[in-house]
């Protein structure tokens, strides 16, 4: 039976293990790691075969590694794609995407302002250093972001969007892209697989920093890229010389974080749900960003292309940047930490922290104000985190 049959928590709950058949009779259902930097590459013969895939092997881990590939086999399997390539980072993948997406085509890359900061930063060094065109829209002007996508050489968009949670209208972007032949890629690490399908609305390339909901214990860096169609030898190549290959005891990691995935979405999303809520309530909060709220301003787009609201959201205090410190100062059970995704509720401030590279005015513009506060709302009891929410915002 192929495990496209099952449904998405019985795939994660077996993913990256053995099937029947996979090694013989009496093989482990976990699959080994293989934490080997080379590999015996046999005859001469048989090296050359490995070397012109001609049949399946491994030689140097960076090229290729089977605890690696289970991770990709898996990632790939929970986000409808055909294949996957693993990356040591959330911004390998994107750099890897870009690359892949790039090549051969003429036009800019075409992205919105307000995308995670690390990608503002890694898509800077692209225009500077390496001269790759690069055009930042403003994606809440539909005129100005169409117009830039029905142009474009590739599109590069984050849905929700983050810190700010904008959607970006998934099947109207990609219907424009493939008028001129761009290829999208869509960053799916906010939303995760469980309550979003890029490649449904034909996207053609989905990223994802392994490091957040796919491991979920905050305990290794990671990326991946997946493909709607095959990879290529190319797009192999690409992925293999920039050199962001992971190791096999983080691929692991993922895997083994992938077997919990959809039981842990099941109560992020309930909770980021009753903390967006919650907040909208309090008197301190002037704005909540949240897309699973039903007065969203965007409530139709979600509607349509996802299923639950997730567990990131950001708000703004009165009181400005002095009141957003009160409150970091003030949590208890709250983390104030980076990142997001893992077990336990975290709070940051974009402008202090993963936007502060942007200089002011860019921040201003993309919508990130002193006071926002993003907050990854984890599985703990919900009346523990309300509680820290209510004495964190008493102060």
């Amino acid at each position: 039976m192929s495990t496209n049959a099952y449904h998405l928590a019985t795939r994660c709950a077996h993913g990256g293990a053995r099937r029947r058949g996979d090694g013989g009779a009496n093989e482990p259902f976990q699959r080994p790691i293989v934490q080997s930097t080379i590999f015996d590459l046999g005859s001469s013969a048989d090296a050359e075969a490995i070397f012109s895939g001609a049949r399946k092997g491994y030689a140097y881990s960076r090229f290729g590694n089977p605890s690696v590939e289970a991770l990709a086999e898996a990632v790939a399997d929970m986000e409808g794609g055909a294949e996957a390539l693993i990356t040591s980072s959330g911004n390998a993948a994107i750099l890897c995407a870009v690359t892949a997406a790039l090549e051969g085509r003429a036009g800019p890359l075409v992205t919105h302002h307000d995308v995670y900061g690390g990608t503002t930063e890694l898509l800077g060094i692209l225009s500077s250093v390496h001269r790759v065109p690069v055009e930042i829209v403003d994606s809440t002007n539909a005129a100005a972001w169409y117009g830039a996508v029905s142009r474009a050489g590739a599109v590069l968009l984050e849905t929700p969007s983050n810190p700010l949670m904008r959607l970006i209208d998934l099947k109207q972007t990609v219907a424009r892209a493939q008028a001129c032949g761009a290829p999208v890629i869509v960053d799916n690490t906010v939303a995760t697989p469980f309550n979003q399908r890029p490649f449904d609305f034909g996207a053609d390339w989905i990223v994802h920093s392994t490091s957040k909901y796919l491991n979920g214990h905050s305990d290794m860096i990671g990326g991946c890229l997946v493909r709607k169609g095959r990879l290529s030898p190319r797009h192999r190549t690409i992925h293999k010389n920039l050199g962001g290959t992971v190791n096999a005891i983080d691929a692991w990691l993922v895997l083994r974080g992938l077997r919990t995935f959809a039981l842990r979405m099941e109560t992020h999303n309930r909770n980021g749900r009753a903390v967006a809520e919650w907040l909208i309530r309090h008197s301190l909060v002037t704005c909540v960003h949240y897309p699973g709220l039903g007065a969203n301003s965007q409530a139709d787009i979600f509607r349509r292309q996802m299923t639950h609201g997730g567990s990131v959201l950001s708000f703004e205090l009165a009181g400005g940047a002095e009141a957003a410190c009160r409150f970091l100062d003030r949590i208890k059970l709250i983390v104030h930490a980076v990142s997001l995704g893992g077990m336990e509720s975290l709070a940051t401030r974009p402008a202090m922290s993963s936007h502060r590279g942007m200089d002011p005015e860019t921040r201003r513009r993309a919508g990130i104000s002193d006071s926002l506060i993003r907050l990854s709302v984890g599985v703990e009891a919900i009346e523990d985190i309300l509680a820290d929410l209510d004495q964190a915002l008493a102060g």
